[in-house]
């Protein structure tokens, strides 16, 4: 373990079995308060059906987890099964409790032990020789907006012209995703939450292997985009498409609009149902945006400042 006697460390302990979604989201946290973590796996470990996992697995588990993002910022190590924390007068630490989202709180490690019949894989293939080998690192760009905004259209364009200049890329589209993967969802508010979980996780998954992936689905919610934000801790950029609802309407490319003023569609975003508004994108797109690309004679012609400059640049885009 290399030290910086600078450098603010934070300590969190568990036994982690296994490590899982809350327990990142703690990590993530705590990283926010320091500049590295220390995982301390409490001693507990392949001792009983609590805590089945041997100290090598759950370092496996939290490597797969965390190494791509998170290389060097933090380290695992094996404690003592440690019941108390007591310290006297005030030497400089803090000990502090960090509250997380109730849908975080909630998971239960139990519940996810029963789930899971699986061993954890680390790949020999590292972030950065897939990112060396190709050019550029993996990444995520997610395409909000209502349906006609050109969510899809601005992809597709995207996704052509980076190909043609060598970069791994690839686009997902809600009805393409719907035709295959998620089949057997249909329209309810769980469903479509769902949908984009799925979604989130296969983006995430095709990020790790060094795509880039354009990922265009309404995505109306901020909790759920909140959510899928979260799944890509780097290298995640929203793209909020604002075309206003007439000029949606007026568009209309698939008749979607027509069906739900009919009654044919119900909780039809934008009609009987609500997009929120993000608070904040990486980049805010207007209706005029997508003309202006698709006669670009360079892919990154009319939006060279913002992914070569702006928050897009971890990408690697030349």
């Amino acid at each position: 373990m290399s030290r910086n006697k600078k450098q603010k460390t934070a300590l969190i302990i568990g036994r982690w079995q296994p490590w899982h979604k809350g327990h990142r989201a703690l990590f993530e946290a705590a990283l926010k308060k320091a500049e590295r973590v220390v995982i301390g796996v409490r001693h507990t470990y392949a001792s009983d059906k609590k805590n089945p996992f041997s100290f090598d697995e759950v370092k496996d588990f939290i490597d797969s987890d965390l190494k791509g993002n998170y290389s060097g910022k933090y380290d695992v190590i094996d404690l003592p099964n440690i019941t108390n924390i007591i310290y006297g007068r005030d030497v400089g630490y803090k000990v502090e409790k960090i509250s997380l989202d109730d849908d975080i709180e909630k998971i239960s490690a139990t519940k996810v032990r029963k789930s899971m019949n699986l061993t954890p894989v680390s790949h020999d293939v590292e972030v950065q020789e897939r990112a060396k080998r190709f050019g550029h690192e993996g990444g995520v760009i997610w395409f909000t907006g209502l349906s006609g905004s050109g969510k899809s259209t601005l992809a597709k364009a995207l996704e052509r012209k980076l190909f043609d200049e060598g970069y791994n890329v690839y686009m997902l589209d809600a009805d393409n995703v719907r035709n295959g993967l998620n089949s057997n969802l249909g329209f309810s508010a769980e469903d479509r939450n769902e949908n984009i979980r799925r979604v989130g996780e296969v983006s995430a998954l095709f990020s790790q292997a060094g795509f880039l992936v354009l990922s265009a689905f309404i995505s109306p919610f901020k909790e759920e985009r909140r959510k899928i934000s979260e799944m890509h801790s780097q290298n995640f950029h929203q793209v909020y498409l604002s075309a206003d609802l007439d000029t949606c309407e007026e568009r209309d490319p698939k008749g979607l609009y027509k069906k739900a003023r009919l009654g044919e569609i119900k909780d039809f975003t934008g009609i009987d149902s609500p997009y929120e508004v993000p608070e904040k994108s990486d980049l805010i797109s207007f209706i005029f945006f997508i003309a202006s690309i698709m006669h670009s004679t360079s892919p990154l012609e009319t939006i060279s400042p913002t992914l070569t400059n702006g928050p897009f640049s971890g990408l690697g885009f030349r």
